[in-house]
């Protein structure tokens, strides 16, 4: 009788627990292709690549309706290496965040996207991916620290975020943590504020037309054991679609500014591109220059040139191929990128003045 009954009411609650669980999505993207980097004075090398196209990543994002306007949501995201299949313990290093949305905007919080970097990804025709994309001349993740961290311009952990409601006006502010403990020593080069950062972007997208500005400031960043200060980024950007042509610009410029005698930085990164419908696929071309600004390195320029096509199989597949050079002058010396640090042996960079030239061709599948 006991069993009976407690088997009645777990089957009449069945589809309110039906009704309170939210849709979860399973997506990703898997990329692969065949690339080759050659460098002057530094030799070449060749291999299978990941991410030419499209990062490849594996995720899963739910949102469940809260009535009244509200909804909650998840985003988890993680990168896959599809020449090794090595995920690095599938990690959620991309995006890991939780939200509120309602008619005011939306709160999110985890690691995401900085929003001084949304600009650099919007207004560049290749999106951030592959050889041709806007190369950062400076500093990358990897070389860069903050609090002992590697640090990337690219996302922030520890953040906390709001963006304005969806429409033709879009923006958003975010800080992020650094997780200073208060009873740690201060130094001229590791403030209390070590690890904090504070961006926002403020952007008007409308018919043909898409602009946006943003601003950053990441707190005590350390570059490869040189600088110590606190790391800037300012960029504005636009792209108008004339239908038979889409245009993209990006002006953006970094500095670092030395603490306790250490010289600092800053240069700035031009870019003009341009996509255009052809047979069932897209050209797309970029054209981007490194500017030093930096006292006594005004000879250390460089310059890169990309060309490329995306044929599409359907909605989610792709072929693509591209070519990328840079072009330096004077003692700069920098090289084309190393996609996910996919072709082994090929993050040489190029004797002083020399050129670096990247070829891609592969295959792209969204699920």
């Amino acid at each position: 009788m006991h069993r009976s009954r407690l088997t009645f009411l777990l089957c009449a609650s069945a589809p309110l627990f039906a009704q309170a669980q939210s849709p979860v999505a399973i997506f990703g993207v898997v990329d692969a292709g065949a690339g080759r980097i050659s460098t002057t004075g530094t030799g070449h090398a060749s291999g299978l690549l990941t991410g030419g196209n499209g990062t490849s990543r594996l995720g899963f994002r739910g949102s469940e309706d809260l009535g009244s306007g509200y909804s909650a949501g998840f985003h988890l995201e993680g990168e896959l290496q599809t020449d090794t299949g090595n995920a690095n313990g599938l990690n959620f290093m991309r995006r890991s965040t939780v939200s509120l949305s309602g008619p005011m905007g939306e709160i999110r919080m985890g690691r995401d996207f900085a929003p001084s970097y949304l600009s650099m990804s919007l207004y560049d025709v290749y999106g951030q991916r592959g050889f041709g994309f806007v190369e950062n001349y400076g500093p990358t993740a990897g070389v860069m620290t903050s609090g002992g961290s590697t640090f990337s311009y690219i996302r922030t952990s520890n953040s906390v975020a709001y963006f304005l409601p969806a429409g033709a006006l879009n923006g958003t502010v975010q800080y992020a943590f650094g997780e200073r403990n208060s009873q740690t020593a201060t130094t001229a080069a590791n403030s209390s504020k070590q690890g904090n950062y504070m961006g926002g972007r403020l952007g008007y997208a409308s018919g043909r037309l898409d602009v946006g500005a943003s601003y950053g400031v990441f707190h005590d960043v350390s570059w490869a054991a040189a600088y110590v200060a606190d790391y800037t980024v300012a960029n504005v950007g636009g792209s108008y679609n004339f239908g038979v042509v889409k245009l993209l610009v990006l002006v953006q410029s970094e500095s670092m500014s030395g603490r306790a005698g250490q010289a600092g930085f800053r240069f700035n990164t031009y870019s003009l591109g341009a996509s255009m419908p052809v047979g069932g696929g897209v050209v797309r071309a970029n054209c981007s220059r490194y500017d030093n600004k930096t006292a006594g390195q005004s000879d250390r320029d460089a310059r890169k040139f990309a060309l490329g096509y995306i044929y599409h199989l359907s909605r989610r597949t792709a072929l693509y191929a591209d070519v990328a050079r840079v072009s330096n002058s004077g003692a700069a010396a920098f090289g084309i990128g190393n996609i996910g640090g996919s072709i082994s042996g090929a993050a040489a960079v190029p004797v002083a003045g020399g050129r670096a030239t990247g070829y891609a061709a592969g295959l792209r599948h969204i699920f």
